[in-house]
């Protein structure tokens, strides 16, 4: 009887050790998820995750803020129109005028829509001002070669 105690405690121990070893080696604590414009990373055991920024990890925070408020002010300080738009309708025309969108999805296109205005806007600004700041300085002269001896 007590060899048999001793047996199941060290079978226990035994078990133990080897289910942490296994949780810590070889079972998967990371899941990656891509969901088309994004890259994922979750921490199984804890629930924190990261996205992949310019080839690193980068932390997601977790905030629960509601940004509909703070959207409203925006809008209204900075003055921008809000045009009543069915997104749904004007997307389901969108895919129907080209037909490479059909295959996205509505989140990844609107994403990409915000990308791509946001991106040619302020790169279209960009550019603009390096003209106007370009056209009013003077002109670099370049010293004249000298010719060899």
């Amino acid at each position: 009887m007590k060899n048999d105690k001793k047996k199941l405690i060290i079978g226990l121990l035994i078990g133990i050790l080897i289910s942490l070893f296994y949780t810590q080696f070889f079972a998967s604590r990371y899941e990656i998820k891509n969901n088309g414009l994004d890259m994922i990373r979750i921490d199984k055991w804890t629930g924190q995750s990261w996205t992949l920024v310019n080839k690193s990890w980068k932390k997601m925070s977790d905030t629960e803020q509601d940004w509909s408020e703070i959207d409203k002010a925006l809008g209204a300080a900075l003055k921008i129109p809000f045009a009543q738009v069915d997104s749904g309708s004007a997307l389901k025309k969108l895919k129907e005028t080209a037909p490479v969108l059909k295959d996205v999805s509505d989140e990844e296109l609107l994403e990409r829509i915000k990308l791509f205005y946001s991106k040619t806007v302020l790169v279209n600004m960009y550019l603009g001002d390096f003209l106007k700041t370009s056209e009013k300085a003077p002109p670099e002269t370049t010293p004249s070669a000298a010719p060899n001896p």
